[in-house]
Order: structure tokens, then C-alpha cells, then sequence
């Protein structure tokens, strides 16, 4: 039978195994992953049909993901973030990162607008996920899956999380300003209407979060 001192000399050694053991530290790299965010900016970007409409020369979503890369992803130091894109589904195209080479393949295009259920996804997501952020919704449309009173009531109910709203579209458009101006004003974010490439690229250049380090609390 091992004496104490021998049974006390192996369980040190096991413990102190355990402490530098890679499997260990690969564990534990998984449960930092998962602490909470301190700084999220999620885009909710449209990618409906009507996101193929061409604005000068280009497809809008084209100009989007293009715009994302020149005057986004220069101005996220020290910040995370996620891009979730919806049409009949919600998708997420970049999962929450800080690697700023991840905007890759432009999203391809679906059907109709479900920005209430991609508000949602993204309300219930930065819940569980983060403890600030901010959104933009870049749109070229208005909501089909839910009325727009239902989706201003919800974000009522998430109002410290600021919502920059981005309307895209040239001459006539289909979104409603009205509404977009109204979940920013709710949420404390702003709304702006993008009617031109150059016009566009100014907007998420001033949304970026070195020009605009605004964050809200996440509310459990």
C-alpha cells in the first residue's frame, strides 16, 4: 500500500500533467471562445432578389460586400464581428471573428426580406453571446415575414442595442424610411439613406466603429 506522501507525490503529479497537458489546453481554449463579447458589431444585410438590382454598374449586394471590405473591416480594431444575411432564411455569412480577411464570397441571393426573423436571431444571439453591441441593417426592401409593428415592438423590448439602418436603393426604392428611421430612433442608432455607390461607401465608412465607437449594454 503507498504511504500518503506517495499517494500526495502522484496526485501532484497528475494535477500538475493536467495543468500543461494539450488536450487540456485545447479544452480550455474552447470555454475562452465562448466568455462573452465585449464589443460586437453585427451586419444584417439583405439579400433578397431585388439585392440583384444594379446601382450604377454594379449589383447591389455586389457593392455591399465591396463597400464591407474597403470601409469596414479597415476600422474594426480591437472589435469583433459577425455578419448574418437574410431572405427566406437567416444565414450567418461571417460567424462572429476578428479576422477582418474573413468577407470572402459574396452571399448569394435568395428570395424574400425576413428581417424580423433575423432581428430576432440576432437579439436572442448577442443575449447569450455578448456583452455589448451594435447593429447595422443594410436594406433594400421592406419586412414580409412579420408586420412592421410587430418587428418596432421587439425592438422596443431590445432598445439598448443601438440599430443602424442603411437604406440602399437608387431614385425610387422599395424599403420604407419611415420604419427604417424608426427602429434607429427607438434603439438610439440612425438612420441613413444610401443612394449612390460613393454615398454608401461614406455611411459605413462613418458607422465603422473607429468613427463610431457607439456600443449598447446587452440586457439578459
Amino acid at each position: 500500500m503507498k504511504s500518503i506522501a506517495v499517494l500526495n507525490k502522484d496526485l501532484t503529479e497528475k494535477i500538475t500533467g493536467l495543468k500543461t497537458s494539450p488536450s487540456l489546453e485545447t479544452a480550455l481554449s474552447g470555454l475562452r471562445e465562448t466568455e462573452p463579447i465585449d464589443k460586437l458589431l453585427l451586419v444584417l444585410i439583405d439579400k433578397s432578389g431585388s439585392m440583384g438590382g444594379i446601382m450604377e454598374t454594379l449589383p447591389k449586394i455586389d457593392i455591399a460586400w465591396q463597400v464591407f471590405k474597403d470601409e469596414l473591416m479597415p476600422n474594426m480594431t480591437n472589435w469583433t464581428f459577425g455578419i448574418l444575411a437574410f431572405d427566406d432564411f437567416v444565414t450567418w455569412i461571417v460567424m462572429p471573428t476578428t479576422n477582418t480577411k474573413a468577407l470572402t464570397t459574396v452571399p448569394v441571393l435568395g428570395g424574400s426580406t425576413h428581417m424580423g426573423e433575423a432581428l430576432q436571431f440576432a437579439w436572442n444571439w448577442v443575449r447569450s453571446n455578448a456583452k455589448s453591441a451594435r447593429f447595422i441593417l443594410l436594406t433594400d426592401g421592406m419586412a414580409n415575414d412579420m408586420p412592421k409593428e410587430q418587428i418596432i415592438s421587439m425592438a422596443k423590448e431590445n432598445k439598448s442595442i443601438p440599430i443602424d439602418t442603411v437604406g440602399i436603393g437608387q431614385g425610387t426604392f422599395d424599403y420604407d424610411p419611415d420604419f427604417l428611421q424608426n427602429l434607429s430612433s427607438i434603439t438610439g442608432g440612425i438612420f441613413s439613406a444610401a443612394r449612390s455607390v460613393r454615398l454608401l461607401a461614406d455611411t459605413i465608412k462613418k458607422l465603422s466603429p473607429q468613427e463610431r465607437p457607439l456600443l449598447g449594454t446587452v440586457k439578459e
